[in-house]
């Protein structure tokens, strides 16, 4: 896994620098292609990674993808937070699967305070939020926080590497949601963009770890029981 590790973390580093260079350089036209780059690299290395794949994990992964296509080749704002949702809802309900360790007694009891304390920086922006596309980014914010949610509790129900990454998958998800409402809905600097996008790649990064270690260690028990 080290080499494979190396070469995403390069890649999604160059791709990151460009993207900071454009924040510098606005007329830097191969930052919009160069930010469709990531979710490919990413599928690239998982393939070249595993032998079993995770079905939920790379249509989570083309969500994002087509995702990506709406925000920046086809411009379509509403489709594109869209198909972002639904990757990160996927995203979700991969944690809720793999974490069978989370009480459902845990779960019930942190929902309504978790989600009290999240809609806080939804509420900041709930004005500035064109009618147009608030059902999607509803249903967007609700995806971020579901999957957060889930991260933080699978860490705190079961402390180990494993769950770190995902802990810091979640974590890094929210700052990105944040990132992009400022960005989207308040106007401010373009900074925020770069920030998310960022965000964005590291999240992801830190995803593709849990799911080939969790994966792997899976599909190591199910050999361990058949041979048994």
């Amino acid at each position: 896994m080290k080499k494979i590790n190396v070469l995403l973390v390069s890649l999604l580093i160059c791709i990151a620098s460009i993207d900071i260079l454009w924040f510098f350089f606005p007329e830097l036209t191969l930052r919009r292609y160069a930010l469709m780059l990531p979710i490919p690299v990413i599928i690239l290395c998982y393939f070249l990674r595993v032998e079993v794949k995770n079905i939920l994990y790379l249509s989570a992964l083309t969500a994002f993808m087509i995702g990506d296509y709406f925000f920046i080749i086809g411009e379509e704002l509403e489709k594109g937070i869209a198909s972002s949702a639904v990757g990160l809802s996927i995203y979700g309900v991969i944690v809720l699967k793999q974490s069978h360790y989370i009480s459902t007694r845990r779960l019930l009891i942190n929902t309504i305070p978790f989600l009290l304390i999240y809609t806080v920086p939804f509420i900041f922006f709930i004005d500035q939020i064109n009618d147009d596309i608030f059902g999607e980014v509803v249903f967007y914010t609700f995806a971020v926080g579901s999957f957060s949610f889930m991260s933080i509790l699978a860490y705190v129900s079961k402390k180990n590497a494993v769950t770190q990454k995902l802990l810091l998958a979640g974590i890094s998800t929210v700052c990105m949601g944040i990132a992009y409402g400022i960005y989207l809905f308040m106007g401010f600097n373009s900074i925020y963009n770069v920030l998310a996008n960022t965000l964005f790649m590291y999240s992801n990064y830190k995803m593709w770890q849990y799911v080939i270690i969790k994966d792997s260690t899976t599909n190591e028990g199910e050999k361990e029981s058949i041979t048994l």
